[in-house]
């Protein structure tokens, strides 16, 4: 896994784009994050957590690879984590709220990764997962080498449940901002979806295929 993020997240290959920023202020506006304190499990290179650093929310950041830390704002507090198999570095109840992204199909066992979590937040803290749709990604889930689990909408409602957390529920997701503006463009999205190739190499109509998985859940 040391090599996982040059690998599969080279800036060569994909650079950074504006989506960090975009899903960052949509997240916030959607869930109110404002002055909340907010951790990302397995922050990578850092796109997602720097922006929600970048709207002055009280940042927190884990990742399996000492690496990343070197990408992260300076305010941003990082912490080493397996997320497999140790204790996350933070008190109990101390967090609003708790997202990954990309991160729970990785993992053989989910145990510690919801323990951990549901001690770190706060009474009726929010937990985000987003994850592939296995329904529109199934073609290429193994494309990633280190996918070790697919999820569905049952089988992402039903972990969080059978993990004590309440309040789940599931959407597939576009990660596409002008749908999160203007939903009815789905409808137009739904019909061009069977004509575009697998692996398309042009983001908007790949994202127009390749869907995610949303879920949102309270302690």
């Amino acid at each position: 896994m040391n090599k996982y993020t040059e690998i599969y997240y080279d800036k060569g290959k994909k650079p950074i784009t504006d989506y960090p920023k975009k899903f960052a202020e949509y997240i916030t506006k959607k869930f109110d994050l404002k002055n909340k304190k907010i951790l990302e499990i397995g922050c990578g290179r850092g796109d997602f957590i720097n922006e929600f650093n970048n709207l002055e929310i009280n940042c927190y950041a884990t990742d399996i690879n000492i690496s990343s830390k070197k990408n992260l704002n300076k305010k941003i507090i990082f912490s080493k984590n397996n997320i497999l198999i140790d204790k996350l570095y933070f008190p109990d109840n101390y967090f609003d709220f708790i997202y990954s992204k990309s991160v729970i199909e990785h993992l053989e066992d989910h145990e510690n990764f919801f323990s951990e979590i549901k001690r770190v937040l706060k009474k009726n803290g929010k937990l985000l997962t987003l994850t592939p749709d296995w329904e529109s990604q199934y073609l290429h889930f193994y494309d990633d080498t280190t996918h070790l689990r697919p999820f569905t909408i049952i089988s992402l409602k039903n972990i969080h449940l059978l993990n004590n957390f309440a309040n789940c529920s599931v959407e597939k997701f576009y990660q596409l901002p002008i749908v999160w503006k203007y939903s009815f463009v789905i409808i137009f999205l739904k019909l061009i979806s069977f004509f575009i190739p697998i692996r398309s190499k042009i983001k908007f109509f790949r994202f127009s295929k390749e869907l995610m998985l949303l879920s949102i859940a309270s302690k």
